[in-house]
């Protein structure tokens, strides 16, 4: 056989073998893509749906170490197992159309949470301390 003979054969056998490479390993590289594909949607699923309790755990986290471990409105240290315990408030209320991201949360001791309801902040502050009942006289009225 000549050497151009040889050389074509070589080749063809080269082709040969790599057309029967690619339909046997086809599937297998074929599935190791969809578990590829697969393992990236369950994680952008899992990230979507990271449950809201753990996002807002995070914040308040975050939020005490800012404040200094005190109540956005009245600047009590938080103590767990009372009144005075950490919690996630909205400053603009989620049921006034506030967003629920960390921008609008502060960490607030549960009594004044619980006492601020869907208040919008800054009137809250102004009405705290007669909510309370640390004064029995309301404040006065907004003027324009």
């Amino acid at each position: 056989m000549t050497r151009l003979r040889l050389e074509a054969e070589a080749s063809r056998a080269a082709i040969a073998a790599a057309l029967l490479d690619l339909a046997l390993f086809a599937a297998a590289r074929a599935k190791a893509q969809r578990e590829r594909e697969m393992d990236a949607a369950w994680q952008a699923l899992h990230e979507a749906t990271t449950p809201i309790r753990e996002k807002r755990r995070l914040w308040l986290i975050e939020m005490r170490a800012l404040q200094d471990e005190r109540c956005a409105y009245c600047g009590c240290r938080f103590e767990e197992g009372t009144p005075q315990r950490a919690t996630v408030d909205h400053v603009v209320a989620l049921s006034r159309g506030g967003p629920d991201t960390r921008d609008n949360c502060v960490a607030a001791c549960q009594r004044c949470n619980e006492l601020k309801r869907d208040m919008d902040a800054e009137l809250f502050r102004r009405w705290r301390s007669w909510l309370s009942g640390e004064t029995r006289e309301p404040p006065a009225r907004f003027t324009r």
